[in-house]
């Protein structure tokens, strides 16, 4: 039988024809066998790997885009299949009398380190070279396809093909000249040197990790004609380290400034603001960006956005940086920037309007813009495709956006001191504050109890000023190390304060005198009233909670600690287990947890296992001795509780009842005093 190209043998077998596939295995059989036997030196394993290879191309053929690429898929498969076969015949060294993860040391995770990158410059050669070989005739590629992708020399090849050596140097010299591509840029591109550094960055030690990218930065550098792609990967290489942009050498921003209009020199403008420790100079190179770029030619349209951003924080602590008149130019810029940006990434309009007129009201500008504005928001939100985006997405509903609004335009009528008007909206479009916690105490729900207190108050309605100023005033903040920080430097202090100022007024005007020891007694008063309504409140909230159940059977495994020690969720049965699964930042969350540990300390049915997931240990060791939790924490470097558990956001929360039955999920470090994982405990411990 005439040997038919791989083209048509293809479509013959997803027709159904199995005898094609025999004759594209008789054609590829012995360049697979001689391609494994190479790499893994056994010739009856490379004959086990080589049915392996044609059984997965045979099962994963529709998948196969290009079937004229079907040889370098062929060869990618194979190579894979011997990494694996590898990596499983490696013996794992452990001395004897040490657990297995005393093993991870240094020496063991640059192994790792190095294993990792050898396995991203291969994909990522396969990659550049399964491009162009489809520009290529059957007889060029299948030789590009044994050398690059096989690693095989040309006088194997040759005696493979039955071709002379001179031949096969002839086709690997045509098909370099007809794809106009440098040898050295399709086993080694920049790229690759990236992906490298930031594993490098991720799994080293800060120290050990700037001890071996700054050297092959350099070298990079000198190894290279300047020019703006080298640039590049230089610059993303210095900031791959803790310290980003404080990384990089000023003579390298200033060989990157000598390319405008583009990506890298947007890119290194953001850099050297976030470099400068002046607000002035800051705004230097942010005004930069904005002068400098328009939303219709900004190479990164984020960044672009990002600068106007930046600028009207910087003009928010320090209001000399722009006049009225600016701060109106800059937040008509930031609009346009942020409705191009909406368009670009097709995501919902409205949120470049609201976020406008939030800017209008912190600066009190131009209000009669902030109008008009939210009644453009109004109008796109009836927009078809704007109500298509909301739920298709699920960012909300419609219903919810429109209260947004009318917040915003009470907030409006609140600084023209239309007090009747402000406390209609806010009333009329109260937002769902027990939802959760995190919608019970968060920011935008204090502001609204706050601003609906000043309405009041404005109105003379001084028992409901002092109902909301209390709302504001004794909410407590979020313990989230991440938020609290947050809410110390902006939003908790403001509310607070504002609502302790509030309630003062309102006790003069309900008591008629200042005492300080008649306030106390009313304060006193009023903050009783206010845990009333607090604990109702949270009744609700731990309702939603305890009763949305999952009742799934909870999945296996067995990982260790740093130290060695081993844990078994199947050998937990008749305890209640809470897992927090992240990683050292959004584990910030640590503090919160352990208010849950600790108010369990003294049950011996509850265990509390962290887990790590996939950091490198001295990451783990850091997260350690900063946050000492009194749990055990798992290293799962794989990731299997993550993959088990279908987690996407860190942290998250995994509680267990006795019987080894997932019951409930919490996502996110929103936690305060403890909840809802204490609600959660104690209802698993409740039942029978």
């Amino acid at each position: 039988m005439e040997r038919e190209d791989d083209v048509q043998l293809i479509h013959k077998i997803l027709s159904g024809d199995d005898e094609a596939f025999n004759i594209l295995v008789q054609k590829y059989q012995k360049s697979v066998h001689t391609l494994v036997w190479r790499k893994i030196g056994d010739f009856h394993y490379a004959e086990e790997i080589t049915q392996d290879t044609f059984l997965q191309a045979y099962e994963k053929l529709s998948m196969l885009k290009d079937p004229s690429q079907f040889a370098g898929w062929l060869y990618v498969i194979a190579n894979r299949l011997c990494i694996a076969w590898m990596r499983k015949r490696k013996p794992t060294m452990q001395p004897l009398d040490a657990p297995s993860i005393k093993a991870i040391d240094n020496l063991t995770y640059e192994r790792y380190v190095s294993e990792q990158r050898e396995t991203e410059a291969i994909e990522r050669r396969y990659e550049i070279v399964e491009e162009l070989l489809a520009k290529l005739p059957e007889s060029e590629r299948e030789v590009m396809t044994l050398y690059y992708l096989g690693e095989m020399p040309t006088k194997e090849i040759g005696e493979l093909l039955n071709v002379p050596v001179n031949t096969i140097v002839s086709r690997l010299h045509r098909a370099r000249k007809r794809l106009q591509v440098d040898q050295e840029l399709l086993t080694m591109d920049l790229e690759t040197y990236l992906s490298q550094w930031k594993l490098i960055a991720e799994t080293l030690p800060e120290e050990e990790a700037r001890k071996r990218i700054y050297p092959e930065i350099e070298t990079l550098l000198r190894a290279h004609p300047e020019n703006l792609e080298v640039l590049e990967t230089a610059y993303w290489g210095y900031r791959c380290l803790p310290g980003l942009a404080k990384n990089v050498p000023l003579r390298l921003f200033d060989k990157i400034l000598r390319y405008p209009n583009t990506e890298i020199y947007q890119a290194a403008l953001f850099g050297l603001a976030e470099r400068s420790e002046d607000a002035s100079q800051k705004w230097h190179y942010y005004q930069r960006v904005t002068d400098e770029f328009t939303a219709s030619d900004a190479p990164v349209l984020s960044w672009y956005l990002l600068a106007y951003e930046e600028m009207l924080r910087l003009a928010e602590v320090d209001r000399s940086l722009a006049s009225d008149d600016y701060l109106d130019e800059l937040t008509d810029g930031l609009l346009q920037a942020h409705l191009a940006f909406c368009k670009e990434t097709q995501q919902y309009f409205g949120w470049a309007y609201t976020a406008t007129v939030e800017w209008r009201l912190k600066f009190n500008n131009r209000l009669d813009k902030a109008y008009e504005i939210l009644e453009r928001a109004e109008i796109r939100l009836g927009e078809a495709e704007e109500q298509k985006w909301l739920v298709e997405n699920n960012k909300g509903s419609v219903e919810k956006e429109h209260k947004r609004i009318s917040h915003l335009r009470a907030e409006i009528y609140l600084q023209q001191e239309r007090w009747e008007e402000a406390y209609d909206a806010l009333s009329t479009n109260a937002p769902d504050y027990l939802g959760s916690l995190w919608t019970r105490f968060n920011e935008r729900t204090l502001n609204y109890f706050y601003i609906l207190g000043r309405a009041a108050e404005g109105m003379g309605a001084w028992e409901e000023a002092r109902r909301y100023y209390a709302n504001a005033h004794f909410a407590p903040t979020l313990h989230s190390e991440k938020v609290r920080r947050f809410l110390d430097a902006h939003a908790a202090p403001i509310h607070q304060a504002e609502g302790r100022a509030g309630l003062e007024r309102v006790h003069h005007q309900i008591a008629r005198r200042k005492t300080t020891d008649a306030f106390d007694a009313f304060l006193k008063d009023t903050e009783a009233e206010y845990q009333i309504r607090e604990a109702a409140d949270l009744e609700k909230i731990r309702q939603k909670f305890i009763t949305n159940r999952r009742n799934e059977k909870a999945t296996d495994f067995r990982l260790e600690t740093l130290e060695g020690e081993t844990h078994t969720l199947s050998l937990m049965s008749g305890k209640v287990i809470l897992l927090a699964v992240g990683v050292s930042q959004p584990m910030m969350a640590t503090p919160e947890v352990k208010l849950a540990y600790k108010h369990f300390s003294k049950v011996n049915d509850v265990v509390v296992w962290g887990i790590n997931d996939g950091e490198a240990p001295h990451k783990v060791r850091e997260f350690l001795d900063e946050y000492q939790p009194p749990w055990p924490v798992l290293l799962d470097p794989h990731r299997e509780v993550s993959k088990a558990y279908q987690i996407e956001s860190r942290p998250f929360f995994i509680l267990i009842n006795r019987v080894g039955n997932w019951q409930y999920s919490f996502e996110g470090p929103h936690l305060v005093n403890g909840q809802p994982l204490i609600w959660m405990i104690e209802t698993l411990l409740s039942d029978v």
